[in-house]
């Protein structure tokens, strides 16, 4: 690497054109699946930069590369928004109304776009170095999955890519901290819905209907026992109800209720055993009842995200370097939430890293709340660890 490239001063150089890239995203938001004008800023930004890409790779995705060796590192950010109303009060609040980027993906974004600025300039030291880097800007995390269809479309191949890095805000923590977690990092996430047959009624005579509310009331409480009775406290396991819809008037036994809810878990044998669990428990309730259920589960849930040791270890190097030991927290334990970059991991050694978004003496509101407004200055933190972390790996 060129010896007077020094990270830090040049990420507080680009810095000022970050936070301007991050507000336009920010006050522009885009829905999964709809990141038009989001894919068509990165792909201004890179154009601007003298970047190669490809774009509308699995819908509005952008695949960038920097330099042309036979191995290649790659790095993703995610560009969706959620359906959100801000009431942040910011001056460069949302726009677009009941859309808001309350995940962090607008800087996220904005992160990999300083990173790719500054490994541009460092082009010359990949290609004598036979190495590439590869720029994932995927869309649709918060649903679909799009980190899967982007690696189904060839994004890790050609050169292929043999280890892959991301990061993700963090409002549990100060401002300049790095947050890493060795081994299982996300959960695993599986979506379900139950139908409740029961027989309607009238309502002054129950005795001669089956109560499809009062079964489906059983089943939501019941679930609960599979975190609480069919498993050790250090297994987690998450069993969430979040929908219950049944019954049109106040005076009729209800014949049908819908559940919808979500289970989680770090590993795939443990969530199949905890399905089948799930399995016996509505049925059993609904047989006693002298009802029925139909359980549907979603095939698109996310897999367990797992990091590499290896890799972990290399980005906690970096940032220990950067930063100091000040700046290096080790997660205690895995997050039962989910995310797509789970398919990266499956695919190549990986390290996906948070990053603190919460300036000191200043309360902090969480992900996906309408209130969050995390610190600019997090960015500069990112932009140095990945471009210091890929090149250490090359």
């Amino acid at each position: 690497m060129n010896v007077n490239f020094n990270i830090k001063e040049n990420v507080d150089r680009i810095y000022p054109e970050i936070v301007k890239i991050r507000r336009h995203i920010h006050e522009n938001p885009e829905l999964s699946q709809h990141e038009k004008e989001t894919s068509a800023l990165v792909c201004r930004v890179l154009d601007e930069h003298g970047i190669s890409y490809q774009s509308g790779i699995a819908g509005y995705g952008v695949v960038a590369q920097i330099s042309h060796g036979s191995r290649a590192v790659g790095i993703r950010a995610d560009m969706d928004a959620l359906p959100i109303y801000e009431n942040t009060g910011l001056p460069y609040a949302s726009k677009v109304e009941g859309v808001m980027h309350a995940c962090g993906h607008d800087m996220h974004t904005a992160i990999l776009l300083g990173t790719a600025m500054l490994l541009k300039e460092l082009e010359p030291e990949l290609d004598a170095n036979d190495s590439a880097v590869k720029l994932f800007f995927q869309p649709a995390e918060e649903t679909i999955g799009g980190a899967k269809q982007l690696i189904e479309a060839g994004c890790m191949e050609n050169p292929k890519v043999d280890k892959v890095i991301a990061l993700h805000i963090d409002p549990n923590y100060k401002t300049g901290t790095v947050v890493l977690k060795y081994g299982p990092m996300n959960a695993a996430t599986q979506e379900f819905e139950i139908t409740v047959n029961g027989k309607s009624g009238h309502g002054a005579h129950p005795e001669v209907g089956i109560d499809a509310i009062v079964m489906a009331s059983n089943i939501v409480t019941s679930l609960q026992t599979i975190s609480s009775r069919f498993n050790a406290p250090t297994t987690p396991v998450i069993v969430n109800i979040g929908k219950f819809h049944a019954g049109e008037a106040a005076n009729v036994v209800a014949g049908t209720a819908k559940l919808k809810g979500t289970m989680r878990a770090l590993e795939p044998d443990i969530m199949e055993a905890n399905k089948n669990k799930l399995t016996r428990i509505v049925d059993g309730i609904c047989s006693a009842y002298g009802g029925s259920a139909d359980i549907y589960w979603h095939d698109d849930g996310y897999p367990a995200l797992i990091n590499k040791d290896s890799v972990c270890a290399l980005v906690e190097d970096v940032a220990r370097e950067l930063y100091g030991d000040e700046a290096i927290a080790i997660m205690p334990e895995p997050s039962l939430g989910a995310d797509d970059f789970a398919y990266f991991a499956m695919a190549a050694d990986s390290c996906y890293f948070n990053i603190g978004v919460t300036p000191e003496n200043e309360d902090s509101y969480p992900l996906h709340n309408e209130h969050l407004a995390p610190s600019e200055d997090a960015m500069k933190v990112g932009i140095a660890v990945e471009v210091a972390s890929v090149l250490r790996m090359l």
